[in-house]
């Protein structure tokens, strides 16, 4: 039988003009996310979305506390060129008497922002539970393209930040879908408190609990 080979992939800074490829490969990933469907409970209000998150990307690159990363490959059409398939976005330590204030999200009109400012607020309890007033860097966002999945895009993702945690000793934090916590336990981090909330998907009324589990990462 055939082995399948995977492309040859190339770690880089994203640049503004990755901002649109960015926005499509989150709504790519997260599509069918129940807390997306919670959040923006319309394909209307999903589409603009992809436009927050585009803008939101462009401003995350100028973002001097911020890393936005992404993964190319080899295109199938032309070996020469490459396309996105995968980003991520590390927000860095930000230690006492530093004057920071992250770009701010500007959300589409007809954002569920109950359940979003719910979410917001569990996460933030949590993050402080987790690792307190400690300076971390923080996987804030990371999405592959399924097209490209399980051809080593997020391990390189998430191997830049292990590399900046071990040369700073500052640790890692993130929250993971429930699915994707596998990935983070092969990976060196361990499983902190899970965050639950319950919400209605899609405008709905029937009433479901979302989960995401915390992971953390210290140097050795």
């Amino acid at each position: 039988m055939a082995t399948e080979l995977k492309p040859q992939l190339h770690l880089r800074d994203a640049t503004r003009q990755d901002a649109p490829r960015i926005a499509e490969i989150h709504m790519a990933a997260f599509g069918p996310n129940a807390m997306l469907h919670a959040q923006f409970p319309t394909p209307d209000v999903r589409q603009g979305l992809q436009t927050a998150i585009e803008n939101k990307a462009l401003a995350d690159i100028d973002d001097p506390k911020t890393t936005v990363l992404v993964v190319t490959a080899p295109e199938d059409t032309n070996k020469n060129a490459s396309v996105v398939i995968a980003f991520a976005k590390w927000s860095h330590p930000v230690h006492p008497g530093e004057d920071y204030v992250e770009p701010p999200w500007i959300w589409p009109e007809g954002t569920n922002l109950d359940t979003l400012r719910a979410w917001v607020s569990k996460a933030a309890e949590t993050e402080r539970r987790s690792i307190g007033d400690t300076p971390c860097y923080c996987l804030t966002y990371i999405g592959t393209d399924p097209t490209y999945g399980r051809y080593g895009a997020g391990k390189l993702l998430v191997q830049w930040g292990i590399e900046q945690s071990k040369a700073s000793g500052s640790p890692l934090y993130l929250e993971s879908t429930v699915e994707a916590a596998p990935f983070y336990e092969k990976n060196g981090f361990t499983a902190g408190e899970t965050i639950s909330l319950s919400i209605c998907v899609d405008g709905g009324k029937e009433a479901q609990i979302y989960e995401e589990i915390v992971f953390t990462y210290y140097p050795a």
